[in-house]
């Protein structure tokens, strides 16, 4: 069989944690798979592991630091040079900090809004072409239900657009909930801009799954605690449940003409009221597009 006539699936940050577990069932789904992350290493690693399993499978990395413009472009530019069509784009990567101060981007932007948003919107909108061309295809991102402030976990969400970069204040958890508003707000807005085109968007929540925050915590009573303790907890995901939400949203027939949905546990879910608010996320699309240098009629 042909790469044309196979399927074939991009997802970033798919080396480990929920990303690897869902790249296992894609392979086992029979996609051609794209492994577009920042460790080269871990991805290799990955790479080695599928084979091990399964030898015939169809699996690639492309270097992506979605902290950097560049490198994003440069990431779409390898993929086009394949000449592979596109059925699945999952935004998966996502950065949560637990630190005082906040971190930037290449570009200058807070780490959690520029790898959770601004990476994935720049990355997405240079292969909306790829995606239309290989149509049905389908876009999935990545948010969570800690967008919504009736959960009351924590602080809620503050889209400032001038605290951004962290002008004003910096709060972790704040900063992080932007980014999963900003991610709901463009997953809706993709799909409306979308439509006629046989491409849906739709926006997804893994759960709480502390096996996958566990592995990025340094600290080993953080990681003992994540993943020795809390993973037991009866509301905690596994990774295999996790990635099920993923696959269900990027394979199940249901949902395959199906967009603009919040997809949790495999089901639709309500969103927050926010979530819903087409000017806001018109408005972010048009600053997004502005900060990423794209001009969307050559798009």
């Amino acid at each position: 069989m042909s790469i044309n006539q196979e399927r074939v699936a991009i997802i970033t940050g798919g080396n480990s944690g929920i990303g690897f577990a869902t790249v296992q069932k894609l392979i086992a789904k029979g996609y051609t798979v794209i492994l577009a992350s920042r460790n080269q290493e871990a991805s290799k690693e990955a790479i080695e592991r599928i084979h091990a399993a399964t030898p015939n499978a169809k699996i690639e990395s492309i270097p992506l630091d979605l902290a950097s413009f560049e490198s994003v472009r440069a990431c779409a530019s390898a993929f086009q040079a394949k000449e592979y069509p596109l059925h699945l784009l999952i935004n998966n990567a996502g950065q949560m900090f637990d630190s005082k101060e906040g971190k930037f981007t290449a570009d200058g932007f807070e780490m959690s809004f520029g790898v959770n948003h601004l990476g994935h919107f720049l990355l997405t909108n240079l292969l909306l072409e790829n995606l239309k061309r290989s149509a049905p295809a389908r876009v999935i991102t990545v948010s969570s239900s800690l967008h919504d402030p009736e959960l009351k976990q924590g602080p809620p969400a503050d889209f400032d657009y001038d605290n951004l970069k962290a002008e004003k204040y910096y709060d972790a958890q704040v900063f992080y909930k932007n980014s999963k508003l900003a991610n709901m707000w463009f997953a809706y807005e993709l799909n409306r801009r979308l439509a006629g085109t046989g491409v849906t968007s739709n926006a997804v929540c893994p759960g709480f799954v502390p096996a996958a925050i566990g592995a990025k915590r340094k600290s080993p009573f953080s990681k003992f605690f994540f993943t020795q303790i809390l993973a037991r907890m009866p509301f905690a995901r596994s990774l295999e449940e996790a990635s099920d939400s993923y696959i269900g949203a990027a394979t199940k027939p249901k949902f395959e003409s199906v967009g603009g949905k919040f997809i949790v546990d495999g089901e639709e879910k309500e969103s927050s009221i926010d979530s819903h608010d087409e000017e806001k996320a018109r408005i972010l699309w048009e600053k997004s597009l502005e900060w990423c240098g794209l001009d969307e009629a050559k798009i």
